[in-house]
């Protein structure tokens, strides 16, 4: 596991490891299409989306 980290941070596709987008995360993934914004978008991406749902929701009240 070590080396396949190693390979990652330094070899040809560090340029696409990304770090998640969500502010409760953290976690790095590889971002193949160049447009992914969450290292997992059914539980990073849905809170993401929750929160921005229920911020508007409050909002409009």
């Amino acid at each position: 596991m070590a080396r396949q980290a190693a390979e990652h941070l330094a070899g040809p596709t560090a340029a696409r490891l990304r770090t998640c987008d969500d502010h409760d995360c953290g976690m790095l993934f590889d971002d193949v299409s160049g447009r992914r914004r969450w290292c997992s978008a059914a539980i990073c991406g849905v809170r993401r989306r929750v929160r921005a749902h229920r911020s508007r929701a409050t909002a409009a009240e």
